[in-house]
């Protein structure tokens, strides 16, 4: 999923502190406090990542897997995808920034109301494991009152922005849709979104938290309360040392026989998929199918883990009679 990249004007908005903190990274890379000097990801290789082919007598869909944020430097352009660049009539990404500023700001009202009947993380865990909450967020340099107000999920996806107290050197205007958008735009070629930000968004923030808070509890106490590293809950991989194994795996072509989205396997990891992955693949199935309808060449480019697994978009093309086949 692509995190918003738009902060609203209302500071007391749930969606500007969200915003807010989506652009941590951005943020916390960019410091002079904290941030550290460049330093080139090695490769040993020419990338070739993977390509399918969706077509018909009179339209080309390319489907190319993206990672959202990448490091300084890092390459992951063939020669084949370039090409594909060239032919292409049309990009479409899961969402662009036109279409997720104003999504966005169309559910502005809805996020509020969320967020005004929320009582904080904080308030509804015991207080047996209440400090180690705050030296947990604390720890990933986050705002801990930002971040204690957010429905749990939101929290998950916003803690990924530091690697054991450091920042990131991935970044998310070095991602693959944000050089692409910018790409077609120079070359006056048109950028669509295959579904509604906002509405994904919302989804993620209407999850049941009940068994999710329990989930955090327990996770809580199991641990010690001083080194992140030491932390083993949900999003505990979000502590660890970059090392850039998935980007490179990604970069070789490497498709993954089930997507892990770091959460474990517990209730949270459960409805992140069902929200996140799931749903939003059979749903992106449907929009591929009906695209087919309507001549042309186009490039549509996806977080590279709808690709993984039996329930990929691959799958549910194939569920709807129709095989995507792979080229790169």
């Amino acid at each position: 999923m692509q995190f918003p990249r738009i902060s609203m004007p209302r500071a007391l908005s749930l969606l500007a502190r969200l915003s807010a903190l989506l652009l941590l990274c951005g943020a916390l890379a960019a410091s002079p406090l904290r941030a550290q000097p460049p330093v080139a990801v090695p490769q040993d290789y020419e990338p070739s990542p993977a390509i399918w082919r969706l077509s018909d007598e009179d339209t080309t869909i390319y489907l190319f897997g993206t990672i959202h944020l990448l490091p300084p430097g890092f390459r992951w352009r063939s020669p084949l995808f370039d090409a594909i660049v060239e032919e292409a009539d049309e990009l479409v990404l899961e969402s662009s920034t036109e279409d997720a500023a104003a999504s966005l700001a169309a559910h502005e009202s809805k996020y509020d109301a969320i967020g005004a009947s929320r009582v904080p993380t904080s308030q509804q865990l015991s207080p047996a494991v209440r400090g180690k909450w705050r030296s947990l967020i604390e720890s990933s340099g986050a705002l801990f009152d930002e971040v204690d107000v957010l429905p749990l999920p939101l929290m998950a996806m916003g803690l990924g922005y530091t690697s054991v107290g450091q920042p990131s050197l991935s970044r998310p205007e070095l991602g693959v849709e944000s050089v692409l958008e910018a790409e077609f735009a120079a070359a006056g070629k048109p950028v669509g979104s295959i579904e509604d930000h906002g509405a994904v968004l919302l989804s993620l923030m209407r999850i049941d938290e009940r068994a999710l808070i329990g989930e955090l509890e327990a996770d809580l106490a199991h641990w010690g309360g001083k080194s992140p590293s030491g932390y083993h809950g949900a999003g505990a991989f979000l502590y660890e040392p970059e090392t850039w194994q998935i980007e490179h795996d990604w970069a070789r072509g490497v498709v993954g026989e089930e997507f892990d989205l770091g959460l474990g396997h517990g209730k949270l990891a459960a409805a992140f998929d069902n929200v996140l992955l799931a749903g939003r693949n059979r749903a992106w199935a449907g929009w591929l199918d009906a695209r087919l309808e309507q001549p042309g060449t186009v490039l549509v480019a996806v977080g590279a883990g709808h690709f993984d697994g039996p329930r990929s978009v691959l799958a549910m093309l194939e569920a709807r009679g129709l095989r995507a086949e792979r080229i790169e």
